[in-house]
Formats: C-alpha cells, structure tokens, sequence
C-alpha cells in the first residue's frame, strides 16, 4: 500500500539548500532501483546514448530513489557511493527531465492571452512551474507527468496575470510618452512645445529631485541622441538590480517629473 505521506531531506550546507522531496513507496527501497537510478544517471552524462530511452515512470522512480538514498546514505551503507552521489544523481535526472520537458512550457504561453504582458516574464515564470512541478510530482497516484505539468504552469501564469493586473491597477502609467520624445524640433510656441521646453528644464535643472540611479535609469531608457533604449533587463543587469526594481525606480522618476510639470505655472 502507498503511504501517503511524504518526507523532506535538507541537504547540507555547502552542497545544495534545496530540501530533496519524495513520497514513500516500497519500489525505491530496493537494491534494483538504486541499480537502475545510476543505470540512468550514467545513460544521461554519456556522451553516446547508445541504450533504449528511459521512459516517464523509470526516470521518476529514480529520482524518488536518489532523494530516498540520499537519506538513507547516512545512517547505514549502501551501493551507489555516499549521499553526496545520491544529491548529484537527483539533480542530473531533475534537470534532465526539465529540459525534455521545455515544449510544455512554451505550449502554456501560447495558449495563455496576454498580449499586453512581458514575454521574459511568462516564460520565466513558465519555468520555474515547471520545475516546481517535477519536484512535487507522485508518480504513484497514476496521471501523466505532461497533465500535472500543464496544471502547474497554467496555474502560475494565471497567478502572474493577477498579479500583474493588480500591479497596474495600482501603478497603471509603466511609460511616459513625452519624455520619450525630449528630442523632438516641434515649435516651442505650441502647447506640446512649451512642455517640452519646462521638461527639458524640468530634467536639465533636476526639479524633481532624482537620485542618481533615477536619472541613470530615466537617461538609458529614453536616450536624448536617438540611440535605441535600453530594456529594463538591460539596465538591471548593468546596475544590478532586477527588472521588477528598474521599472519601479523608472515609475518614481516619472511620477516626480509629472509632479514638477503639474505645478508649473505656465503650464497652469
């Protein structure tokens, strides 16, 4: 009978922090299993895979031995070499079942309608579904790994968009059109001429008050010499900062020039 519980094993620091996950079950306690956890590890890191592919059920079974040996390793001796071995199989067979299974990702986000959302972000949150998804998978209770998968990563794109609706709600303004075109020979005796003569002072003057990474950010994502912005994954890596923190720093940059031209008096 299958146990329905489940059992978590916190490596070592110095190894992985990741806690190995596996559900219990009398198939991975064999010598056989372990047997053929390091039959597929070894088919996985050789360069000629000459044997038959192992298939869906054989891979879990494996990795659900690897975690329980793991364990196991500790406290009494088993083939196989010691649990550091069992950690390194666990993550090779985990990765492995992650890249073979990359199409699932990609199937969800074309399925998922969000034109007005970043790609990068859908797909890396696709990503990480997935993996959270071959980490919690029992291969005991029947269903296909593809189903729960989809499950997953339908569930956490959802969960994105939600989040990213919320987060629109509250910030709705992610781009100011005007100070994109600072650069632009428009008449200054129009009205669209005087605001950008009071922006241009506005930022020549910092009337905002900007701090230094909110000019940088504010000077690479709208370039006054017409070159090509940089994207915001562009500048947090160059500053290292993430994404998210660029676009809130942009949008604090924004919101305090607008308040400078909102108590302008010409352009009261």
């Amino acid at each position: 009978m299958i146990s329905t519980s489940t059992c978590h094993l916190p490596v070592k620091p110095g190894h992985d922090d990741r806690e190995l996950w596996y559900v219990p079950h009398a198939r991975i306690r064999t010598r056989a299993a372990a047997e053929r956890a390091v039959a597929i590890t070894d088919w996985i890191t050789s360069e000629h895979r000459t044997e038959v592919r192992p298939d869906e059920q054989a891979l879990f079974l494996s990795l659900h031995t690897c975690a329980f040996r793991a364990r196991r390793k500790r406290r009494s001796p088993l083939i196989g070499g010691d649990w550091r071995h069992w950690i390194r199989r666990w993550h090779l067979i985990r990765e492995y079942i992650v890249a073979e299974n990359l199409g699932l990702a990609y199937t969800m986000i074309s399925r998922f309608r969000a034109k007005d959302f970043d790609h990068d972000d859908l797909l890396s949150e696709a990503m990480f579904a997935l993996a959270r998804a071959v980490d919690r998978f029992n291969p005991w209770r029947g269903f296909r790994f593809s189903t729960y998968a989809c499950n997953v990563i339908a569930r956490a794109l959802m969960r994105r968009g939600k989040v990213q609706m919320r987060y629109r709600r509250f910030f709705p303004v992610q781009c100011e059109g005007t100070y994109d075109h600072l650069d632009s020979t428009g008449p200054l005796d129009s009205p669209s001429g005087v605001y950008l003569e009071r922006l241009r002072r506005a930022v020549a003057c910092n009337l905002g008050g900007l701090t230094e990474i909110e000019s940088k950010v504010l000077s690479q994502r709208f370039p006054t010499d017409r070159e090509s912005p940089l994207t915001f994954r562009q500048i947090g890596k160059a500053v290292g900062l993430s994404k998210e923190r660029v676009r809130q720093i942009q949008h604090a940059a924004l919101v305090k020039l607008r308040d400078v031209l909102r108590r302008d008096p010409l352009l009261a």
